[in-house]
């Protein structure tokens, strides 16, 4: 052979990696196979070959030798020449031997070409293919797919493949073949997991590709993409919606014709399958509502109907731009059960919107509700809810309420059938977050409050033994922008949980509907508002924490303070729309209302005033007196008091009971209010309450401002123990009113000496050494007795000096209704004194003396003591 023809074609030195199968030249062992480490691949331009000759190189494997074999050969050969023997020996074998390697050259090229080479160059091919597309956009949609464009760069890369032989093959055939075209061909892609389902088949165009190595192609095609099996692509999609999909396998098969040059290669079927990771598939798009508003629909033959507009934007992870067109939808909510169907409650479609990767998506949905169907209103088997109710309260407390999204057919013709299909087979569950209503309440006030104490017969802790609630409310209430809606309030109901300084008083229960009026107004800030107003009458207030209430009541009433209640309330609310009146429950609703004490927190505005005093049924040591009192309530509340009953204190012994009954408190005066007196200290706290009783009288009768401590008990409120003793903790200190009494003719008494009048004037006789005394009894129909007086007058100053008689008579007389006048009561007067003197001087006149007596009472069967301190006395002195 030739140096040309023993030139190599490849630089085994020059490649990545190169094979040596002839022995070293040092050991001159057998030749083996080894394999150099390859260099990093570099791609070269378009112009530079696949395969680099070399005219200093051999390609070993098709007759390479080592450059130290070739120097000896050269010199045999100059030896030989020389020698005529040899050159003509040479001469005889030449062609003998060059036939025999040409066959032997021949048989091996078609062994290696005709069933080694294609599977090594179509492994080749397969593992050094690398595609790197710039840009894939849907150019638009068809009956049967879509038309998309593929632009991108195809290099067949060497570095890829790891065996040499199939490398160094494969870059040889190709280097030859330099181009393949190739004819339309078909790509059918499957799911083997799934069935084996057909995804879709492309179509793709004719393309004419430089094979050789690192060539760079720039290919730009438009493929026909024809949708397959439907039901196939649902159970995959599910899947990847439910979050199962933690691999998926692909399998292609494409059949083309090749051509290379003039030779050509037929028709090939390609089949290869890759498989697709979790971390390799898209993502479920994040879906945020950023614009939301419900209004009325105001297109022809929509009357009464509601529209939901909604501005949608979604992070969808796509490889490729792709135009999305008129979509149509079908919205459900869940039902009671989670087996059970969903609901559908209204039609939804959405505009043309494009999709770009790497970008948000912005899309425009808008959904009509015709009307509510009944499964969506009645009531869930065992419960008081309806689905509808518990959608909107999920929503109104800012959770996660999900709806779904079911394909429908498409607003749009232009909107391919296929897509439809799809769409249409797939059930998608979409959760957004509510819209809390907080600070919803704008202003809470209540008017015209009445409360009511409950039935004195009424078990504890039964429903009749709960106070109630009588009030005028209002209620302005702050909607949210997004709701632009129509609408009346006919009647709501509610729960309301009564705070005070963030504690719970109680539980003011509205369970019963209430009719409201409702008026939809711009609030001050410009945003929309509804005023609700309404009457309460005897909603139950049921008092959860006594002790709460007891502070609210010190704050108020004794310290004075304006205290702010807070209220908070879950709200049913009928709702009548154009879609028909619906029931809205429980929805989230917060207050405040602010209390001011009576004027200041003074007792002293109530002014209380006996009218009438009646005697009514008596004991040894008790009596009961029924009263008429007058008061001015100067709170803007009113209250009804079937019964209540206190205990009256003085120096801390218990002395008598204080029962209202039937009692109706309204702002302003109030006359005629019955209290009944049950008097009975003995009973109540044994010699130390009988003693502190007769100090009480004592002092009241003789004209002192008394003041006594009115509290609470266990049985303040049979119906309410616990709240009688959690109030038993205040005291109500209250002066004694005093008790209206006939007047005497000519008779005014001194409102400064504290008189209170029972005993009207007196008349001294000189001559007798007497006196006779005008009283007036407070009891109108009954005769009171005196049994003893031991008494003392003095004159200006109680003391011995000013002495100037004293009485001790035990002989009983009565004192009957009204004004009266007592036998005449033998005097023993003091002579000398400048009592007696002054005595003298009045003669014919009067003169004011002060008196102290202990004087023995009898009313009925009641007997006692008290002591009377008489001051300013008006005595007629007569001879």
């Amino acid at each position: 052979m030739t140096d040309e023809a023993a030139r190599p074609l490849l630089d085994g030195d020059s490649r990545p990696g190169s094979l040596h199968p002839f022995p070293s030249p040092k050991d001159g062992k057998t030749p083996s196979l080894t394999y150099q480490e390859p260099r990093p691949y570099e791609l070269s331009d378009e112009s530079a070959p696949l395969l680099v000759r070399r005219d200093d190189d051999e390609f070993l494997g098709y007759g390479g030798t080592d450059p130290r074999q070739r120097r000896t050969s050269d010199l045999s050969r100059r030896s030989l020449s020389s020698d005529p023997s040899l050159k003509k020996r040479r001469g005889k074998i030449r062609w003998p031997i060059f036939c025999a390697v040409i066959s032997i050259l021949a048989v091996t090229a078609i062994l290696v070409f005709a069933f080694i080479a294609p599977a090594a160059v179509r492994e080749y091919v397969k593992d050094a293919t690398v595609f790197n597309p710039t840009s894939v956009s849907i150019e638009s949609t068809t009956a049967t797919g879509v038309r998309a464009r593929v632009q991108g760069n195809l290099i067949l890369d060497a570095q890829r493949i790891k065996k040499r032989p199939v490398r160094d093959l494969g870059r040889f055939v190709t280097w030859i073949g330099r181009e393949v075209e190739t004819g339309e061909a078909e790509v059918e892609v499957n799911l083997p997991e799934y069935g084996n389902v057909l995804v879709g088949t492309v179509s793709l165009p004719p393309l004419n590709i430089n094979i050789q190595n690192g060539h760079v192609n720039h290919v730009d095609f438009i493929a026909d993409l024809v949708a397959g099996d439907v039901e196939g692509v649902r159970s995959l999609a599910l899947d990847w919606l439910d979050g199962r999909l933690g691999h998926v396998r692909v399998a292609g098969r494409a059949t083309m014709h090749l051509q290379s040059g003039l030779l050509d290669l037929g028709t090939q079927t390609i089949t290869d399958s890759i498989v697709l990771q979790e971390g390799d598939l898209p993502p479920v798009p994040t879906v945020n509502v950023t614009d939301f508003i419900v209004h009325d629909a105001d297109t022809p033959g929509d009357e009464g109907a509601m529209v939901v507009d909604a501005s949608v934007t979604a992070m969808i992870q796509s490889p490729f731009s792709l135009s999305i067109p008129p979509l149509g939808f079908t919205v459900l909510v869940p039902n009671c059960s989670p087996g059970d169907p969903y609901i559908t409650v209204a039609g939804a479609m959405t505009e043309g919107f494009p999709v770009t990767p790497s970008k948000p998506t912005l899309i425009n949905v808008s959904a009509l509700i015709r009307g509510l169907s009944d499964d969506l209103t009645k009531s869930c088997p065992g419960e008081k809810s309806s689905p509808l109710d518990l959608l909107v309260k999920s929503y109104v407390h800012g959770r996660g309420t999900t709806v779904y999204v079911r394909g429908a057919d498409a607003p749009s013709l232009d909107t391919p059938g296929w897509i439809v299909d799809i769409l249409k087979s797939v059930t998608v569950s979409f959760q957004f977050t509510g819209h809390t209503f907080d600070n919803l309440v704008r202003n809470f006030t209540m008017s015209d409050v009445h409360f009511s104490l409950p039935d004195p017969l009424a078990e504890p802790d039964s429903p009749e033994s709960r106070p109630t609630v009588s009030a005028l409310v209002k209620v302005l209430i702050g909607l949210p922008k997004e709701v632009g809606l129509e609408f009346d309030v006919p009647r709501i109901r509610a729960n309301a949980d009564v705070l005070y300084l963030n504690r719970k008083v109680g539980v003011l229960d509205l369970n019963k509907w209430q009719p409201v009026n409702s008026t939809l107004l711009e609030d001050v800030d410009g945003t929309p508002a509804v005023l609700v107003d309404f009457a309460i009458k005897d909603a139950p207030l049921r008092v959860t924490d006594d002790d709460v209430l007891t502070d609210l009541l010190q704050d108020l009433i004794f310290s004075g303070k304006i205290i702010k209640l807070n209220v908070t309330a879950n709200v049913d609310a009928e709702v009548s729309t154009g879609l028909g009146i619906l029931t809205v429950r429980e929805i989230p609703a917060e207050g405040e209302v602010i209390v001011k004490p009576p004027y200041g927190g003074s007792l002293d505005e109530f002014k209380p005033q006996i009218e009438s005093l009646k005697l009514s049924d008596t004991s040894a040591s008790s009596l009961l007196v029924e009263t008429k009192v007058n008061v001015t309530n100067p709170t803007p509340y009113a209250a009804a008091i079937p019964l209540i009953d206190f205990v009256m204190l003085f120096n801390g012994s218990t002395v008598a009971h204080l029962t209202a009954k039937n009692a109706q408190i309204t702002p302003g005066s109030n006359s005629g209010l019955h209290v009944d007196l049950l008097w009975s200290p003995l009973s109540f706290d044994g010699p130390s309450g009988a003693s502190a009783g007769r100090d009480l009288l004592s002092q009241y009768i003789s004209g002192s401002n008394t003041t006594v401590t009115i509290r609470t008990h266990a049985k303040s409120i049979p119906a309410l123990p616990g709240l009688g003793r959690a109030l038993s903790r205040l005291s109500l200190d209250v002066q004694i009113p005093r008790i209206p009494v006939p007047q005497a003719p000519g008779h005014e008494p001194d409102a400064g000496n504290g008189s209170m009048g029972f005993i009207q004037g007196a008349t001294m006789h000189l001559w007798s050494s007497t006196a006779e005394f005008t009283l007036s009894s407070p009891f109108p129909n009954t005769t009171i007795e005196i049994t003893s007086i031991d008494a003392q007058a003095f004159y200006q100053a109680e003391s011995e000096e000013a002495e100037v008689g004293s009485i001790d008579y035990r002989i009983p007389f009565p004192v009957p209704p009204g004004l009266s006048v007592t036998p005449r009561l033998p005097v023993d007067l003091k002579l000398g004194g400048i009592g007696y003197d002054a005595l003298r001087r009045a003669l014919g006149s009067s003169l004011q003396l002060d008196a102290v007596a202990k004087v023995g009472v009898q009313i009925q069967h009641y007997r006692d003591w008290v002591v009377y301190h008489g001051k300013g006395i008006k005595a007629k002195v007569k001879l």
